[in-house]
């Protein structure tokens, strides 16, 4: 992907609304493909982006609740 497109796409996720960006990040559990992580990198980036203390509270705790019990 060129760095055009990631840009692209880091401005599209940077609109969505906190609640929007939690789904798309659910929509992508259990999803198989080369694309999935790097998706998941730039949606987690954007909620650490918006609020650092709940995304630290995230990946301090459990990794099995979604990150809106943290953003939300």
């Amino acid at each position: 992907m060129t760095a055009t497109a990631t840009n692209k796409l880091t401005a599209l996720f940077s609109q969505l609304s906190t609640e929007k960006l939690i789904e798309s990040f659910e929509l992508t559990e259990g999803r198989k493909g080369t694309e999935i992580p790097k998706v998941r990198g730039w949606l987690m980036d954007e909620m650490e982006r918006r609020d650092s203390d709940a995304f630290d509270a995230w990946m301090e705790g459990d990794a099995k609740l979604s990150p809106r019990q943290y953003f939300l």
